[in-house]
């Protein structure tokens, strides 16, 4: 062959190959080495609407991440594109969204040994591997604009450590930066990262976020993680501050123990064969709470607690059995579906087939089809059942004399605008609620005595084992201290922090009602407290004696 005839057939293998790679460039197309072969993978623009990506990526070198894939679980949406919330697979999918990444994570994952056996623990899914990779190959796809701290934020939030390493480490993310709560929140900042592994247990991610250093201060108010971790009913429990932290937070942690609890006379029956102590690990503030208290010392830290002695007489006394034998909705003669959890149908169970009369449920009559079991009636209550429960409110259930204006007075006005969901339950002695988690709620209790038992976020599960049973499955399955307890009594409101674990037990006949927040009306609250720390703000003045020496002087508007 001529050099001529060489330089012709060179041109004709090179310039196609030009023209081919020029033409992906053209249209902002990426390609991705696959493994340690040579062959090249076109990765669709993720611009591209209604597309999904479907490629499966190769190992990047130096990175240590693992091998990750865009499949129908784990995928890129398109800009403005809302997540799916169910899934024909997986059924109902949790908040597994990390800026436009998503990842089909089921809300509940059967254990292996059964719902009636076993707990689906959190910390200990199986599926976690899955799920980490998708975000930490997810997470590099996406712009640079859209890497920042709100979403370091949100991973923290849902527990993805390896996420949260690489966005500090590699992407530099500053981990006590309070992210915007965005436009619908007045652009008012939010929770910073460090706050918010506290407030979710989430021990591994503070770690990676403070290394040791439980000096860091982390919040306007000049307090440290190590103040966090030493509040009674922290997320952060103390085995994890030990482990992680080298921190004891044992003394700290340590509950108020009492005698024996009476179950008080509401005229229904009150025979129990459970033994109920007055102990509590968290607090219980006898009298009211300023909404400052709360935010600060509350919901900033994610901490439950318990208030007493809030809810009037009247209120109590609509809740006695005298009471209910004059109505129609909620006569002792009415029947009610019951089951061996408030609902059944969400562990693959069902109700008893027949019936019961709520004479019955006081009386802790079994259910034929399971005896042993005790059972429990719970709804989510119309206008009408409210309105007959309530009558002294004339339909408004915020009203201010009431136990529930505690609602509005700490997370702000008109909560009905916000479709907040109300429970109302009841049973016999031994029944209560399996162990289960869902956003934050405040829960009165009208009759009998509860015990609760509640496990941090990070620990949070989901059984259908009946109440006593998932209870003493809690205390096995996990160290001692992981775990916190409170009795209840009527009257008594608690409050549950986002995706705490709890299960409770009856002892006696016991009725109470609850109503959980929307995430929409807790971000409100959050956005209306620092509006009012603009208005109302910290004042400090700084003195400086004749001596050189200063004092500072910190004044704070009520």
């Amino acid at each position: 062959m001529s050099p001529v005839q060489r330089i012709v057939a060179c041109c004709v293998l090179v310039v196609p190959l030009v023209a081919y790679f020029a033409y992906f460039q053209v249209l902002g197309v990426k390609s991705i080495e696959r493994g340690a072969s040579s062959e090249l993978v076109p990765l669709e623009d993720r611009r591209s609407e209604g597309r999904k990506k479907k490629l499966r990526a190769a190992p990047r070198t130096g990175s240590g991440d693992s091998v990750a894939e865009f499949t129908s679980e784990c995928f890129l949406l398109d800009y403005g594109e809302k997540p799916p919330q169910k899934d024909k697979k997986k059924g109902k999918v949790d908040k597994h969204t990390l800026g436009r990444c998503r990842h089909l994570y089921p809300v509940a994952v059967p254990p292996r040994e059964g719902y009636l056996k076993g707990i689906d623990f959190f910390h200990l899914r199986e599926s976690h591997k899955e799920r980490d990779q998708c975000f930490l190959y997810c997470i590099d796809q996406l712009d640079e604009d859209e890497i920042d701290t709100a979403l370091l934020v949100q991973a923290v939030k849902m527990g993805l450590t390896k996420v949260v390493r690489k966005l500090t480490k590699k992407y530099g993310l500053d981990p006590l930066h309070h992210p915007s709560l965005g436009p619908d929140y007045g652009n008012k900042p939010g929770f910073n990262a460090v706050q918010e592994a506290i407030r979710g247990g989430h021990i591994e991610s503070l770690k990676s976020l403070i290394g040791s250093n439980t000096d860091l201060v982390i919040d306007s108010l000049g307090r440290t993680v190590g103040d966090y971790l030493r509040m009674r009913g922290s997320a952060i429990r103390p085995k994890d501050a030990m482990k992680f932290l080298s921190l004891d937070t044992t003394l700290d942690q340590k509950g108020v123990s009492g005698s024996n609890v009476r179950v008080p006379d509401t005229g229904w029956n009150r025979t129990s064969k459970n033994k109920v102590s007055d102990q509590c690990d968290i607090d219980v503030i006898v009298g009211g709470m300023s909404r400052e208290t709360f935010y600060n010392d509350y919901f900033m830290p994610g901490r439950p607690f318990v208030l007493r002695g809030m809810t009037p007489k009247t209120e109590l006394g609509a809740f006695s059995k005298h009471r209910w034998s004059t109505t129609d909705r909620f006569h002792p003669n009415t029947k009610v579906s019951v089951g061996p959890t408030a609902y059944p149908s969400s562990t693959g169970q069902k109700h008893c087939k027949g019936d019961m009369t709520i004479a019955q449920l006081e009386n802790a009559t079994e259910c034929p089809e399971m005896p042993g079991v005790p059972m429990v009636h719970a709804r989510h209550p119309k206008e009408e059942d409210l309105k007959e429960l309530y009558p002294m409110y004339n339909g408004n259930l915020y009203d201010r004399n009431g136990g529930w204006r505690e609602v509005e007075h700490f997370f702000g006005p008109k909560p009905w605008e916000y479709h907040l969901g109300w429970q109302v339950f009841f049973g016999g002695d031994g029944s209560g609620a399996t162990l289960h988690w869902h956003n934050a709620a405040f829960n009165i209790l009208y009759s009998g005595i509860k015990q609760w038992k509640m496990t941090p976020p990070r620990y949070r599960g989901w059984t259908g084992m009946p109440a006593k049973a998932s209870g003493e499955k809690v205390e096995e399955e996990l160290d001692e201290s992981i775990s916190v307890v409170c009795t209840q009594r009527p009257g008594d409101i608690a409050y549950i922090p986002d995706y705490w674990g709890h299960n409770t037990l009856n002892s006696g006949f016991a009725i109470g009602a609850a109503v959980i927040l929307t995430d929409d009306y807790q971000m409100t609250a959050d956005a209306n407290h620092q509006m009012t720390a603009d208005a109302n703000p910290r004042i400090l003045f700084v003195h400086i004696n004749k001596n050189g020496g200063t004092s500072v002087i910190r004044m704070l508007q009520n």
